[in-house]
């Protein structure tokens, strides 16, 4: 609680200032009230502002700009892509897509499907093209395959929401105007091997705008949809020694770890993204017949020097919740790091600012929670040059007490500020996740205590 200086103590006779002292006081008294309005109509800003989507997603590496024949040639190839998907044309887009993005679909009627669920509530009017340009790499994250020289044309799509008006005030506010959230999406072609220069072909390595990684759009009704998808919770991955008992279950150590993800990979599993979860609930998408998520909390810079590498090493992809207002501090991975990790294949997601239990802050401050919810969402979007749609609750507030109505209240919060689903701390834990509850996402904790059979024995109780 604040403290109040009394006027008596300011003013008190033995202290009388005089005229030029009262008068330098005045004006740092005025100065202050400026910052704090000036600071008040910036945080104001960064709450109500729109996202900033104008950069390209995925484009955090040095790119060379492309000219000449080769750059009229990829542009026309983005025109008729761009013009079959606005035209609703899904097997002409289906026909340009490569063998390995086609491999996700297994026929041309799953894609088709998928693509009029993905934008039923939507009509779309248009698109834009942006620069081409070339990029060392590009690494799936649903597949962890890399691509070397990879062409880049950023897309947008010129969309609106075509509900009845008492159906479109259902929308949270970012799905109101979807342009925004289309802005500069990367559609990725790459040279087909082997072919002679003078035939030059290409193929489509992604679908753009209406790739699975593309962002999200909810259905404002969605289907009543479940299904079976591990998720593991894990903080630190460390062989450092832990110093007490909390430290001991927050971390898993290196070798742990690692025979842990050759257990995964032995029995079958594989890794998919929470945007791939999100599309199996709301589009009914396929997923692969043993799906697991990694989810890693806190953004520890051992995230990035010990799990990052093991799980590149087993072709698995991650999801890592930051803290935004701690990123680059001692012991948290920096941004450039946070960047490399998405170039190859991991997610991130936010965490908050300050690591608050979003419950008992709300109800303390529901301004202090929508700043954790909108600003944290902000500094990733601005810092990664990705959109931010998913969203993690520091110490499981509000899923680990029973207040429904508190649980309601901010999950309307996370859904007015753009996220699309949110992972709880158990508390509640489990497998089963549902269109129904996407912002109450299960997870299975890791506790670094466990042992190997341990492990092995939870995974094969919890997905058969």
């Amino acid at each position: 609680m604040g403290m109040t200086r009394k006027p008596h103590l300011l003013f008190h006779p033995r202290h009388v200032l005089s005229f030029r002292h009262r008068t330098v006081a005045a004006l740092l008294m005025a100065t202050s009230i400026v910052l704090l309005l000036v600071g008040g109509s910036m945080l104001t800003f960064l709450l109500t502002r729109p996202p900033d989507h104008n950069k390209p997603v995925l484009s955090r590496q040095i790119m060379a700009p492309v000219a000449g024949p080769e750059a009229h040639t990829i542009t026309m190839l983005g025109q008729h892509y761009m013009h079959a998907l606005v035209q609703g044309d899904s097997q002409k887009v289906w026909s340009m897509l490569s063998p390995q993005e086609q491999a996700h679909w297994h026929h041309a009627a799953a894609f088709g499907t998928y693509l009029k669920a993905r934008f039923a509530d939507y009509h779309l009017q248009g698109f834009t093209l942006g620069q081409v340009t070339i990029r060392p790499f590009w690494v799936n994250p649903e597949t962890m395959e890399r691509f070397d020289q990879v062409y880049q044309l950023p897309t947008s799509l010129l969309m609106n929401v075509q509900l009845p008006p008492d159906q479109l005030r259902q929308l949270a506010p970012p799905f109101q105007q979807p342009d925004q959230l289309f802005q500069q999406i990367p559609l990725l072609l790459q040279r087909i091997p082997g072919v002679p220069a003078h035939g030059v072909r290409w193929r489509l390595l992604n679908a753009g705008p209406a790739d699975i990684e593309a962002p999200m759009l909810p259905p404002i009704h969605p289907m009543r949809r479940i299904v079976k998808v591990p998720i593991l919770m894990y903080h630190h991955v460390s062989d450092i020694p832990p110093q007490n008992v909390l430290d001991r279950s927050l971390t898993v150590s290196e070798t742990l770890f690692r025979h842990q993800l050759d257990v995964l990979t032995a029995k079958g599993f594989q890794s998919i993204t929470l945007n791939q979860l999100m599309a199996a609930l709301y589009y009914q998408v396929a997923l692969p017949p043993k799906p697991v998520i990694l989810t890693f909390d806190d953004g520890y810079d051992d995230a990035y020097f010990s799990a990052y590498p093991l799980l590149k090493a087993h072709g698995f992809s991650g999801m890592f919740y930051i803290i935004t207002g701690k990123v680059g501090w001692r012991g948290q991975a920096t941004w450039s790091q946070l960047r490399d990790m998405l170039d190859h294949g991991m997610q991130m997601g936010s965490h908050t600012i300050h690591h608050v239990d979003m419950g008992s802050t709300y109800v303390t401050s529901k301004l202090q929670a929508e700043q954790e919810a909108h600003i944290s969402q902000h500094m990733l979007q601005q810092n990664l040059h990705t959109i931010i749609q998913h969203f993690c609750y520091p110490n499981g507030g509000p899923f680990k007490g029973s207040n429904r109505s508190l649980q309601q209240a901010v999950v309307a919060l996370l859904a007015s500020t753009g996220y699309i689903d949110a992972t709880t701390d158990p508390g509640p834990t489990g497998i089963i996740q549902s269109s129904q509850a996407p912002f109450a996402l299960l997870r299975l904790r890791i506790d670094g205590r466990f042992s190997l059979p341990f492990f092995e024995n939870t995974i094969q109780t919890d997905t058969t």
